[in-house]
């Protein structure tokens, strides 16, 4: 998984401070709990050494209402130029953390976004279409009417030729509109690149849509079940279905990763797992998508310098790359910040979907005869990505 707005990040200088806590306001005493918590974490950064305006900035932020209900987090991430960061989390997490030091602690980010999906989802009839378009923090980017310009949609009974002629422009204004809002969706699509388009109307109607549309909207379009824009559509029957299609989505873009995954270490290729060579692929930005087993406890830890890709497991490793006083973080602090700032992937697994050395794997770009492996390779050359070069 990507999130795009942790990109630029890595455009940005550390040290960071980096503040992710509930800031849920249901009940009376949430606002008062939310002050007493960042009093706390206030003076755990102030005695970390972050400066008094550095934390009056972070401290205007995380106490602003987000105008959402619900449970929410909010993760701020600050560095010497200022707020580098400031994202509202569809989650509470599952516990606060104040960080001050060489690289952002984005887990939270990840673990909150782990289910969710960007999607577009059109509630379909005759006339036209109502419009969500909901990006990856499952937060409403644009909601809109497509009206079809279209507008004799009746037939009627009875076999004269009048009543086939009527018959006749009433399907056809049905098409019509349907190519509208199929050009939209096109159009939307385009523009926010959504995981799924999730279809609601009847049969007929959205088969018309979709002989109109584009093949990439074919490619990610779901039908649903609930009715469109029928009155008494139930909305909750309709928000039950469309989290289970999101879900299977999810399911089956993870189960796709670990299936690549797997294969490519049974080949003993694109592919590693244990944290040392993690991190040695992570140095070499190697990795398309890391896999981390989820653990709030962990203890594991690397040392790193002030670039991303400065890391290792000794700070031996990391004085190697030049870096004259290493710091000790949390491992999967240093992975995901390293990997993230090579514009890879992290997904995170309860310690049943897979078993992996140290909790950690990583599924690579390019392999070669330095890329550490957890086996010998059993045939001559075997381990080497056909096509690449020798590095």
């Amino acid at each position: 998984m990507r999130v795009a707005l942790l990109q630029h990040l890595s455009k940005r200088q550390g040290p960071f401070v980096t503040v992710s806590t509930d800031v849920s306001r249901a009940g009376e005493s949430a606002v008062r709990d939310l002050e007493l918590r960042w009093q706390e974490h206030r003076r755990q950064l102030s005695r970390s050494g972050v400066a008094d305006a550095k934390l009056d900035e972070i401290g205007d932020i995380v106490l602003t209402p987000t105008g959402l209900a619900g449970p929410v987090g909010r993760l701020v991430i600050a560095d010497s130029d200022g707020i580098a960061l400031d994202l509202v989390l569809p989650a509470r997490p599952i516990q606060d953390e104040v960080v001050f030091g060489p690289a952002p602690h984005l887990l939270p980010a990840f673990r909150a976004l782990r289910d969710k999906v960007p999607y577009l989802l059109a509630e379909v009839d005759r006339t036209g279409a109502e419009v969500t378009v909901v990006n990856g923090l499952g937060l409403t980017l644009d909601h809109r009417q497509v009206e079809g310009s279209h507008d004799e949609l009746h037939k009627v009974g009875g076999g004269q030729m009048s009543s086939r002629r009527i018959q006749a422009r009433a399907e056809d204004s049905w098409a019509r509109n349907a190519a509208e809002v199929a050009r939209e969706l096109d159009r939307l699509v385009a523009e926010h690149h959504p995981a799924v388009v999730l279809l609601d109307g009847d049969t007929v109607t959205l088969t018309d849509l979709l002989d109109a549309g584009s093949g990439r909207l074919t490619e990610l379009a779901v039908r649903l079940n609930s009715g469109g824009r029928a009155a008494g559509v139930s909305t909750a029957a309709r928000d039950a279905e469309i989290e289970g299609v999101l879900v299977n989505h999810q399911r089956r873009v993870q189960a796709d990763l670990l299936d690549r995954f797997g294969a490519a270490e049974g080949r003993q290729q694109a592919a590693v797992q244990s944290l040392e060579d993690a991190v040695d692929a992570a140095r070499r930005a190697q990795v398309e998508e890391l896999f981390l087993h989820d653990d709030p406890t962990s203890t594991r830890t690397l040392w790193v310098g002030e670039q991303a890709f400065e890391l290792g497991v000794s700070a031996d490793d990391v004085r190697t790359l030049g870096v004259a006083n290493p710091t000790k973080i949390r491992a999967d602090t240093a992975l995901i910040w390293a990997v993230v700032s090579t514009d890879s992937g992290v997904t995170l697994l309860d310690p049943d979907d897979r078993d992996l050395a140290d909790g950690v794997g990583a599924l690579l770009r390019w392999s070669d005869r330095s890329t550490p492996h957890d086996a010998v390779p059993s045939m001559p050359g075997h381990g080497i990505e056909p096509g690449l070069p020798h590095r």
